[in-house]
């Protein structure tokens, strides 16, 4: 075992020195880790601030792309309703003009018949007086 040195005698004020000077250190550390740290941030920020820009540039193109898929299927639908439009209304029009020549020719039927009914009854009552 080794005997302990005697040590020589500090002063308050080489206490309080040493104190500063490690407190000192200590804020140039901290300085030094704060200045590091605001660099490291401000390059996330740069990052960050480009990849938002480059998703920005791809939702706009995927939104006029998109855009431009939704015309494109707009008009070709409006184009087929329109040709349905118009075969629907075709088939409506000679479906109009079967139904008048039949009910024309009903009615000529109809009108034959009360006029035949009426000339019996009329060639019936003057037979009879």
């Amino acid at each position: 075992m080794s005997t302990p040195q005697p040590s020589p005698e500090l002063t308050t004020r080489d206490v309080l020195q040493q104190i500063d000077h490690r407190l000192g250190l200590i804020e140039t550390d901290v300085r030094e880790n704060h200045t590091k740290s605001e660099a490291k941030i401000d390059a996330l920020g740069a990052k960050i601030d480009a990849l938002d820009r480059k998703f920005e540039g791809k939702i706009d193109a995927l939104d006029s792309k998109f855009e431009g898929k939704i015309d494109a299927l707009d008009s070709k639908f409006e184009g087929k309703v329109d040709a349905l439009d118009s075969k629907v209304e075709d088939k409506i029009e000679v479906e109009i003009r079967e139904l008048r020549r039949e009910f024309n020719g009903k009615f000529n039927l109809v009108i034959g018949l009360v006029i035949t009914s009426w000339l019996s009854m009329m060639g019936t009552l003057l037979f009879k007086l």
